[in-house]
């Protein structure tokens, strides 16, 4: 009898299966790779021949709804400069437009984009109805701020979580042994599956030097929870 796979391999399979995951591995950033990274970090990988980065084509970058549409009350001021006007949508409108964003890109290629794209892809195949998670799980959209720099992750399971979105969160080393981080644009980067564990045991020490070093601020950005709603997104097989 074969051992079930863990949540973190089934996780990464999903991934891998999803516009996010690599169509032709050789030659590296070759026209037909599938995904891009529109803005590549010399501290994850220095070396341009073997690193994930621009498209070759120059195709059109897939920017994602910014945090500030997950906030539960947006001022006015900060509205009209998203384009709600007067009357912003609800928070369960913005919520779910920026899932439908993720989901909708989740599938085909090419996907070329920042952290933040790959990030709502990322949460929205972890809300969909088909997702390894159990329902009634919660995501969260964690920020690190690292000076002008700024990365966005998915996170499951994090330990004492107390905060609102937009407050800040303890740094990762405090997220519990049982946390996963989802980050599939430093994963491609790096050359490595995009599950990481933070803490405990199995603590990932490359990938938690990249989220603490120079960082300035660690804050929650959005959650959402995989309820089984969601309509399915059907990846590769």
């Amino acid at each position: 009898m074969t051992n079930a796979q863990s949540l973190e391999d089934r996780i990464a399979t999903r991934i891998q299966a999803s516009s996010l995951g690599v169509a032709v591995a050789d030659p590296v950033n070759g026209p037909d790779q599938g995904v891009y990274i529109d803005n590549p970090y010399n501290a994850i990988n220095p070396s341009v021949q073997t690193r994930f980065g621009k498209d070759p084509r120059k195709r059109i970058v897939q920017y994602a709804p910014g945090s500030d549409t997950l906030l539960s009350v947006i001022p006015p001021i900060k509205a009209k400069s998203l384009g709600y006007g007067d009357t912003p949508p609800s928070h369960a409108e913005r919520v779910k437009a920026y899932l439908d964003w993720g989901a909708a890109r989740a599938v085909g290629h090419p996907f070329i984009g920042v952290c933040e794209s790959f990030n709502t892809v990322v949460i929205a195949i972890l809300a969909a109805k088909n997702s390894p998670l159990a329902d009634g799980t919660v995501i969260e959209y964690i920020g690190v701020k690292q000076g002008n720099l700024g990365h966005a992750i998915a996170v499951i399971g994090r330990a004492n979580q107390t905060e609102s979105v937009g407050q800040t969160i303890p740094a990762p080393g405090l997220w519990g042994a049982d946390c996963i981080v989802v980050d599939q644009w430093y994963a491609l980067q790096a050359g490595t599956v995009p599950v990481f564990h933070v803490a405990g045991p199995h603590a990932d020490t490359d990938y938690v030097a990249f989220l603490t070093t120079g960082t300035t601020r660690t804050g929650l950005y959005g959650t959402f929870t995989k309820d089984g709603t969601r309509a399915n997104i059907n990846l590769r097989s």
